[in-house]
C-alpha cells in the first residue's frame, strides 16, 4: 500500500512538473512568435554580368528590431522572390548562393547591407531587385622546399590596396595534397600567402650548435618571404586562376630578450609585454613568428623566442579597472642576430584631468559631454576605449590612460563641434594627443559655428549603387584621419548632398559609388583622382557649394 501511494504521489508531481514546464513553453513559445503583417517584399535575383535570372538563392529579409520580423525566401527559375506577411518597418534584404558573391540591395560590397527598403501596412514593394556576381575563387597548391606537399597549411588572400589592417578577403587550408581554394573573392589583386598552423611550425625550427636557428617562415606567391616581392594574382568577377603554386621558404628565427625598467606593478602582476609585427602587412604574417605575447618576468626580464628578422613593437600593458592600459612602447628591428639586452622603459599610466569651455562671448551653454579616448597608432592592444564624462562646470577625469597616441572624440549636442585641444597649455594640430608625451591637463574648446558643405553628385543614375560623398582635410602630405574625415550618403535619385558639423578648413571632396571604406583610407587612392575632387576651404560658421562628378566602384576595385 506505502509503495502504491508513493507512486501515485510520484505521478501526480511529474504531472504537474510537466504542466508547469508546458505551460512556460508555451510562455516561451508565444514570447518567440515572430510578429506578422500584411506588407510584402518581391523582386528578382540577378547575375549582374549576363542579367540572367539567378535561382535557388537564399534571400534574407531582415528587420532593424529585435522584435520585427526576420524571414527567408528561395527565388524560383525565374529568379523571382516573394516574402509574404511583414510587419510595417524598414527591412534589408540579401541573397546567397554557393558560387557567388553575397549580394544585398543597392549594395555594391559582398559585406554589406545595401538599403533598407520600408514597407507600411498593406503595401505590396516589387522591383527590389539584388545582383549576385559571381565569385572569384585562386586555387593551387603548397609545398616545402623538398616539393613535397603541405597539409593544414593556412593560406590567405590578401587585397593588394592598403588595408590599414584588416582581415583577409578569405583563408583556407591545404588538405593532404598541399590543396587549397580560396573562394568568395570579389574582383580584385591579391597576395597570396601560405604558412604552416601554429602547431606544426613550432616543431620545425632547426637548431644547430653554432649556426643560426632557421624555420620555415610564411611565404608569398610563388616563393618569396619579402611581400613587397610578393607576384599579385588577378582575379575578376566568376573567373577561377588555377595553377598557384607556392613552396614555402626558410628564413633565420632569432631570441629576443630584455628587461622592462621603470615602474611596474608590484611583483610585476598583470604586466605583460608584446611583440607586434609592424606596416601595413602587420596582420598577415601568419604563423608563430608573426607575434607574441607573455608576462613579465618578476625580475622585469622578458624573451621571445623564433622571431624572424623584421620590424617589431614591444609594448608593455598592465591590467586597469578600465582594461589593459600601455605602459611603454619601442620599435626595434630584428635582423639576423640574437637581440639580447633590450630595455623597455615603462611608466604607471598617468591620471589626466581637464575641462571642456565653450568659446565667443557670452558662452553658449553645452550641458554635460561624453569624452572618449580611442588609440590612433597602428600598433593597438585589445580593450575599450576610455571614456568620461563632464561635470556641471565642464572639468573631467580619466583615472589611468594609456602611453600612446589617441584620439579624442567628444559627444556633443547637434550642431556643437571641437574648435580646438591645448594639452599643458599648447594647442594641438588636431585631436591626437600622444599620452607618452602629454600628461599635462586638457582644454577642450567648443563652438556652435560650424562650417557645412553642400553640393550636388554628376552621374549618377536611380539604378546605380549605393554613393557617399567624403569630405577630407587637404593638406601636404594629404593624411587620412578618423577623427578629421566625414562620409554622408547620397540617395541616388536626387544626388544632393549636405556635410555639416564640420571643423573650418580646407577639404577636398570626392563622391564614391560604393565602395569599401578601407580603400578610400589610402591617401594614394586621393592622390590619384585628385583631378576629379573639388578643393573648398570654409571658416568658422561659414557654408559652400560645390559640384562633384561621381567616381565609380570599377575604378577604384584593385587597389
Amino acid at each position: 500500500m506505502k509503495n502504491s501511494l508513493c507512486f501515485v504521489f510520484a505521478a501526480s508531481l511529474f504531472a504537474q512538473q510537466q504542466q508547469q514546464q508546458g505551460g512556460r513553453a508555451g510562455a516561451q513559445a508565444q514570447a518567440a512568435a515572430p510578429v506578422t503583417g500584411t506588407a510584402s517584399i518581391a523582386g528578382k535575383i540577378l547575375d549582374p554580368a549576363s542579367g540572367t535570372p539567378v535561382k535557388r538563392a537564399v534571400v534574407t529579409v531582415e528587420g532593424e528590431t529585435r522584435q520585427a520580423r526576420t524571414a527567408k525566401a528561395m527565388s524560383g527559375d525565374d529568379g523571382s522572390y516573394v516574402v509574404k506577411d511583414l510587419p510595417k518597418g524598414k527591412y534589408w534584404i540579401t541573397a546567397e548562393k554557393t558560387g557567388y558573391l553575397r549580394g544585398s540591395y543597392r549594395g555594391r560590397t559582398s559585406g554589406g547591407y545595401g538599403d533598407p527598403v520600408e514597407v507600411a501596412d498593406g503595401a505590396a514593394k516589387s522591383g527590389i531587385d539584388i545582383s549576385l556576381p559571381r565569385q572569384g575563387v585562386i586555387a593551387g597548391r603548397v609545398i616545402d622546399e623538398a616539393g613535397e606537399p603541405v597539409e593544414r597549411a593556412m593560406v590567405q588572400a590578401v587585397p593588394l590596396r592598403k588595408t590599414g589592417g584588416r582581415g583577409a578577403s578569405a583563408s583556407a587550408n591545404t588538405n593532404d595534397l598541399g590543396e587549397f581554394r580560396l573562394t568568395k573573392l570579389p574582383p580584385g589583386n591579391y597576395r597570396i600567402v601560405a604558412s604552416r598552423m601554429q602547431d606544426r611550425a613550432q616543431i620545425l625550427v632547426d637548431r644547430v650548435p653554432g649556426k643560426t636557428a632557421m624555420a620555415e617562415a610564411p611565404t608569398y606567391f610563388p616563393g618569396t618571404t619579402d611581400a613587397a616581392s610578393a607576384t599579385p594574382v588577378r582575379v575578376n568577377a566568376g573567373e577561377e586562376r588555377t595553377g598557384a603554386e607556392i613552396r614555402l621558404q626558410r628564413s633565420t628565427v632569432v631570441r629576443v630578450a630584455g628587461r622592462v625598467a621603470g615602474d611596474l606593478p608590484a611583483g610585476n602582476r598583470g604586466a605583460r609585454i608584446s611583440l607586434r609585427v609592424t606596416g601595413d602587412m602587420a596582420g598577415f604574417r601568419g604563423g608563430f613568428m608573426a607575434g607574441n605575447d607573455s608576462p613579465v618576468r618578476q625580475d622585469g626580464s622578458f624573451e621571445f623566442q623564433n622571431v624572424r628578422p623584421g620590424e617589431y613593437a614591444l609594448t608593455v600593458t598592465s591590467m586597469d579597472r578600465g582594461g589593459p592600459k600601455t605602459m611603454g612602447r619601442q620599435t626595434i628591428v630584428v635582423g639576423q642576430q640574437d637581440m639580447l639586452g633590450v630595455s623597455v622603459t615603462a611608466a604607471t599610466p598617468p591620471k589626466v584631468d581637464g575641462r571642456v569651455r565653450a568659446d565667443g562671448e557670452p558662452p553658449f551653454a553645452f550641458g554635460k559631454v561624453d569624452i572618449t579616448l580611442q588609440p590612433s597608432g597602428t600598433v593597438r592592444e585589445f580593450g575599450p576605449p576610455a571614456t568620461a564624462k563632464t561635470d556641471d562646470n565642464g572639468g573631467f577625469s580619466f583615472p589611468a590612460v594609456s602611453r600612446e597616441r589617441q584620439t579624442i572624440s567628444v559627444k556633443a549636442s547637434a550642431g556643437v563641434i571641437v574648435k580646438a585641444v591645448y594639452a599643458a597649455g599648447q594647442p594641438l594640430p588636431g585631436l591626437d594627443v600622444d599620452f607618452s608625451v602629454v600628461t599635462g591637463p586638457l582644454e577642450i574648446v567648443l563652438s556652435n559655428k560650424p562650417a557645412t558643405i553642400t553640393g550636388t553628385v554628376e552621374g549618377t543614375s536611380p539604378d546605380a549603387p549605393r554613393v557617399a560623398v567624403w569630405a577630407v582635410p587637404d593638406g601636404e602630405p594629404l593624411t587620412i584621419e578618423a577623427w578629421s574625415t566625414k562620409k554622408v550618403r547620397v540617395p541616388s535619385d536626387s544626388p544632393v548632398f549636405t556635410l555639416d558639423s564640420l571643423r573650418p578648413g580646407s577639404y577636398r571632396i570626392a563622391a564614391f559609388e560604393d565602395v569599401e571604406s578601407d580603400a578610400l583610407n589610402d591617401p594614394g587612392l586621393w592622390e590619384q583622382f585628385k583631378a576629379r575632387t573639388a578643393a573648398v576651404k570654409v571658416g568658422e560658421g561659414e557654408s559652400a557649394t560645390v559640384k562633384v562628378r561621381l567616381i565609380e566602384a570599377r575604378e577604384t576595385e584593385g587597389r
